[in-house]
């Protein structure tokens, strides 16, 4: 795992440079998991959206603002670009919760992820390689999700640091 400060100066570069590493010369399929409606999940629309803004290459994107995928629709998506895209690296991009110390942190992974595992899913792993966005800590006060409770700044700021480092890293 490599993991990088939001606020971290640096931040982009380090990202885009480990990215690139991953990805190679490889053609990419990027999936933006999460929901627009809820403030901390909505990390992977908002960076969909900004992807589809940004990039002019070879690059698919799923998952925006206007078009989520999340719990509800993700194995049909995942099967789906399987099938549609079976010569391409995939990329999953989710938020997460996780420490007091992580919050704020952008985590790498030469694997796929488990979508949803913050909020008790149980979805299968997703992804060759992923990026999360930790959002908030991991504690649930009253039943209710700390996703609903994660700023926003934290979020947009992530979200544009996470597109930027994607765009940037595509050879």
């Amino acid at each position: 795992m490599f993991s990088v400060d939001v606020y971290d100066s640096n931040c982009v570069q380090k990202l885009k440079d480990k990215l690139s590493l991953l990805i190679g010369k490889q053609k990419l399929v990027v999936l933006c998991i999460g929901c627009d409606r809820v403030a901390g999940d909505s990390l992977g629309p908002m960076i969909g959206t900004k992807l589809i803004e940004q990039l002019d290459k070879d690059v698919i994107v799923y998952g925006m603002v206007d078009n989520n995928i999340n719990a509800k629709n993700l194995l049909l998506v995942k099967d789906m670009i399987r099938e549609l895209h079976y010569d391409r690296m995939l990329l999953v991009v989710d938020a997460a919760l996780g420490h007091t110390a992580e919050v704020g942190t952008i985590q790498i992974y030469s694997h796929g992820l488990y979508p949803g595992s913050a909020t008790n899913k149980n979805l299968p792993c997703v992804g060759d390689i992923s990026i999360v966005g930790v959002v908030n800590e991991k504690i649930t006060a009253f039943g209710l999700s700390m996703l609903y409770t994660a700023r926003q700044q934290t979020v947009n700021s992530m979200a544009k640091v996470i597109s930027e480092s994607i765009a940037g890293s595509i050879a």
